[in-house]
């Protein structure tokens, strides 16, 4: 086995940074993750962007062709407001909120998916709506 150390660099939230020298197997196991983390993030993007999107469309122009101008600004400012919001919170909040209202999981199967207990996923995604009130009365 490889005995040789290699130095990572992270950045902490304070702005220092901190080296810390790791196997070549666990150097490869981080980056791994750090990819799946990333590519995560990405499909996250591309769906709330889909998601706002599609909504606003679906819910004003489309259902109702005839609908008010004024109507559709509006509604169309929510969700933009909304997926803002959204777009604030903690990444594991985020995930467990649109895992459960938008693609309609239950707890179970979050936690199920996650390897964490239900109760978790059920309390992350109650301080995740207490969240979002707070920064749409902002």
């Amino acid at each position: 086995m490889d005995k040789s150390l290699i130095a990572i660099t992270y950045k902490t939230a304070n702005g220092n940074r901190i080296c810390v020298e790791v196997s070549t197997p666990v150097k490869e196991l981080l980056e791994q993750s750090d990819r799946q983390i990333r590519s995560q993030r990405r499909q996250d993007r591309r769906h709330l962007d889909y998601v706002d999107f599609i909504g606003g469309l679906s819910d004003a122009a489309m259902n109702h062709p005839q609908a008010d101008a004024a109507d559709l600004v509006m509604k169309m400012e929510s969700y933009r407001q909304l997926y803002a919001a959204i777009g604030k919170l903690p990444e594991v909040q985020r995930r467990r909120l649109l895992l459960h209202f938008v693609d309609n999981l239950t707890y179970r199967q979050i936690a199920k998916l996650e390897k964490v207990d239900f109760r978790t996923v059920g309390r992350s995604v109650v301080r995740a709506l207490v969240q979002l009130q707070k920064y749409l009365t902002e």
